[in-house]
């Protein structure tokens, strides 16, 4: 695969990544979180609460990073494994963009219908007097695991990939 098709898998496939934030004194702190892609332009989507800690370092820096990484690729990696690293920005999903984005992180979360219903919650949970708030990361910057590279050194480096390349909606991968 090259590096796009490796990127539109990861990201169609991996389903949670490693958030880095910092809180207003610039202590860092990663939390897992369950992503879903929307792309043009490229941005992870997940909810949690909205006490959670990286929810509040979200609200004083946007600024925040991120991993993902796949281990079961033996079918596809010449080491099994794959993973990106990335930056951008962060923001919490207003209520004026919450049914748009509940509707898109469910159904792409789960295609099957019955696993759907089983796990969606109601879109008012998700705004106003509600517990839990959508989440938005616009990429930045994004870098793929070097495996050629470190196959042929074993220097354990990155290699960056154009956002302009990775435009593939999630149907068409």
């Amino acid at each position: 695969m090259n590096l796009t098709q490796r990127s539109l898998y990861l990201l169609n496939s991996a389903r949670f990544f490693t958030l880095a934030s910092q809180n207003d004194d610039g202590t860092p702190w990663a939390s897992t979180v369950n992503y879903v892609p929307l792309f043009e332009p490229l941005r992870l989507v997940w909810y949690s609460m909205s006490t959670a800690r990286h929810s509040e370092n979200i609200r004083y820096r946007a600024e925040v990073s991120g991993s993902l990484f796949r281990y079961d690729m033996q079918e596809t990696s010449p080491l099994g494994l794959d993973g990106a690293q990335f930056t951008g920005h962060a923001r919490e999903i207003p209520q004026s963009e919450c049914e748009h984005i509940h509707r898109d992180y469910y159904r792409l979360n789960f295609p099957d219908a019955l696993a759907r219903a089983r796990w969606q919650l109601p879109v008012h949970e998700f705004y106003g007097d509600g517990a839990r708030r959508f989440y938005e990361l616009l990429i930045n910057d994004w870098w793929l695991l070097d495996i050629d590279g470190w196959l042929e050194t074993k220097e354990d480096k990155r290699v960056p990939v154009p956002l302009a390349q990775l435009v593939v909606p999630k149907k068409d991968v």
